[in-house]
């Protein structure tokens, strides 16, 4: 597999999984749809942010840029990592948190984790090398 195939694949799985996590909590936020279990209201506004988050991401991936490549792991990887690691030890608590809600955060960092890995060699700078570390 080529870097810009590499690159349009995590791509094209952060667009998808950015457009989804909007989409599902935008329903959430505007009463448009109701769930059979607990509902956190700070993960569904989390999730459309980052959701947000991700179709930026995704554009700069799709482009190979640097940036994107940053935002992937130094912001969307952690982040997710910490909300699950959140999720987990408010349930491990008794906290009423919806195991479907763990395991969306689960597969969110996971596969996360899988663009970084896919995109951390490929990304390329406004001058056309590897990832340079370079402001764009």
């Amino acid at each position: 597999m080529t870097e810009q195939q590499k690159s349009r694949l995590a791509a094209t799985l952060a667009g998808v999984l950015g457009l989804l996590s909007v989409k599902e909590g935008g329903m959430v936020l505007l009463g448009l749809t109701t769930k059979a279990y607990t509902v956190l209201p700070w993960l569904v506004w989390y999730n459309v942010l980052l959701g947000m988050t991700s179709v930026i991401a995704a554009i700069g991936l799709w482009q190979q840029r640097a940036w994107a490549v940053r935002v992937a792991g130094a912001t969307i990887v952690s982040l997710h990592g910490v909300v699950l690691l959140l999720l987990v030890v408010l349930y491990a608590f008794g906290v009423n948190v919806a195991v479907a809600s763990i395991l969306a955060m689960l597969m969110r960092t996971a596969v996360w984790a899988g663009i970084l890995l896919l995109t951390r060699e490929t990304a390329r700078g406004e001058n056309g090398g590897g990832v340079t570390g370079k402001e764009e």
